[in-house]
C-alpha cells in the first residue's frame, strides 16, 4: 500500500489495497488514509468517476 496504513482493520487491508491498486481511492494527504472520516462529496464523486 502506498499510505500509512496501521488504521485499516486487518480485514479491511485487502480490499483497501485493491481498491488502492485500481486507483478508486488514493487516502487523504499526507499519504495518509482515514477509515473513520466521513466521506466529502468531492471523494464521493471521485470513486464514481473513476
Amino acid at each position: 500500500m502506498s499510505w500509512n496504513d496501521k488504521d485499516i482493520p486487518a480485514w479491511a487491508k485487502g480490499a483497501v489495497g485493491a481498491l488502492n491498486k485500481l486507483e478508486l481511492v488514493s487516502g487523504k494527504g499526507g499519504n495518509r488514509f482515514d477509515p473513520k472520516a466521513t466521506t466529502t462529496r468531492a471523494e464521493a464523486v471521485t470513486v464514481l468517476l473513476n
